[in-house]
């Protein structure tokens, strides 16, 4: 099995490695309302330069497991400077409500979105915070914690704990949002969180006919979970 696979695992190992953006923007880049992007990792490779907080934290997943791997497999491990500046710049994405946005530090006025030019998406003119990328984050970190238990450590747990709050406080009333493998990373399970109570009473009853959860575009802008089958859309 070893020899089927471990080629493919290098390889990737090192794709990951090498897509890692090493420094950050040129030039006096806060002068032009740009972020520290060092360590973090992208939609596709280094030189494409912008950071995408759950990209990074997927990332540093990544290499993390490779860590743990043979380096005779799967090759060297990566620098644990690498894997500091990559928990560095996901610390610095977090909002002060404890979520995570997608590219940049949230903040800019919410009457911009009145610019938005799109039908079907919603709050894309400017940074707002993502379930999703704050759930990545979440795992990222405390993966990274038991490997290196003592760096950063207050600011790692603060991250979790905000984050965690977050979740529980602003979920769907249907119990929807993208946060259980963050809650289940922070240790809340479905016996000491209501949260996830509430989640999986939503999965059960929003399941459709044929198994699955298929989902209107319509959910998008209207910012709940829509059926494409009882609506009658693709």
């Amino acid at each position: 099995m070893t020899d089927e696979i471990g080629p493919t695992l290098k390889k990737g190992h090192e794709f990951v490695q090498e897509s890692q953006v090493e420094d950050n923007p040129s030039g006096d880049f806060k002068s032009m309302y740009r972020h520290i992007s060092k360590g973090s990792w992208t939609f596709s490779d280094q030189d494409r330069g912008w950071q995408v907080s759950d990209c990074t934290a997927e990332g540093l997943k990544c290499c993390l497991l490779f860590s743990k791997m043979p380096p005779e497999i799967v090759g060297a491990k990566m620098e644990p400077e690498w894997l500091f500046d990559s928990v560095n710049i996901i610390i610095s994405l977090q909002s002060k409500n404890g979520g995570l946005s997608a590219w940049e530090p949230a903040g800019f006025s919410e009457w911009l979105e009145l610019l938005n030019p799109t039908e079907i998406f919603s709050d894309l003119v400017i940074e707002h915070e993502y379930f999703e990328c704050t759930a990545s984050a979440i795992q990222a970190l405390v993966f990274f914690k038991k490997l290196y238990p003592d760096h950063r450590k207050n600011e790692i747990d603060n991250f979790s704990a905000n984050a965690v709050r977050l979740f529980e406080d602003i979920q769907m009333p249907d119990g929807s949002w993208f946060a259980l493998r963050g809650l289940a990373a922070a240790g809340k399970t479905y016996h000491n969180c209501l949260a996830i109570r509430k989640a999986v009473e939503f999965l059960l009853n929003s399941q459709s006919d044929d198994g699955g959860w298929g989902e209107s575009y319509i959910s998008c802008p209207a910012k709940i979970f829509l059926n494409r089958k009882l609506l009658g859309s693709s």
